[in-house]
């Protein structure tokens, strides 16, 4: 075919660049579905079209994103993190992917990933209190509480809307967060 180029891909065959254009043409429109058919709230139908966009564009970070947040809306939690976790994967600085996992790590009790995840946040973008504040309560649940103490005081730093920590010392000296 005049016009087409082509070019060789990792496992050997040749495709031409059209067909990598119709292939993006067709994931886009069932991704560009999907979003109409959240916004509908027809949820099953948007996951069913952002699944077939996933298996047409596998490579893409904003149809895993998206696949993700509707499994997370389902209470699909578990296949939410792997979408998740994919468009981390192939976006590693993907903000909104980072937050929404820790998030879910959160909601399932997977604080060290959640943990990890906000410290990663905090490493692309210092200034957000809520990153702080997020990752001072996840470190609560892992027992942490003077790293904990420090994020929270960073968040209010940041934000006044966040309150002040103090720690109070018992007389088994356990530290205790009050706020």
């Amino acid at each position: 075919m005049a016009g087409n180029k082509n070019f060789n891909v990792q496992d050997g065959h040749t495709k031409t660049i059209e067909n990598q254009h119709v292939a993006s043409r067709e994931a886009k429109q069932h991704l560009e579905g999907g979003r109409r058919l959240e916004r509908e709230r027809n949820l099953p139908g948007a996951i069913a079209s952002y699944s077939k966009a996933a298996s047409i564009a596998p490579e893409s970070a904003e149809v895993h994103f998206a696949l993700g947040e509707a499994l997370a809306k389902a209470d699909r939690f578990q296949e939410a993190l792997v979408r998740y976790t994919l468009t981390v994967t192939i976006a590693p600085g993907h903000r909104e992917a980072l937050y929404a996992r820790s998030q879910l790590c959160l909601r399932m009790r997977l604080y060290a990933q959640a943990y990890k995840d906000l410290s990663h946040l905090i490493d692309l973008v210092p200034g957000v209190a809520d990153y702080h504040y997020q990752r001072a309560t996840t470190l609560m649940k892992l027992k942490n509480i003077t790293e904990a103490y420090h994020d929270f005081l960073r968040a209010h730093e940041l934000d006044k809307k966040y309150p002040r920590p103090t720690l109070q010392w018992k007389k088994n000296s356990e530290a205790k967060k009050v706020v």
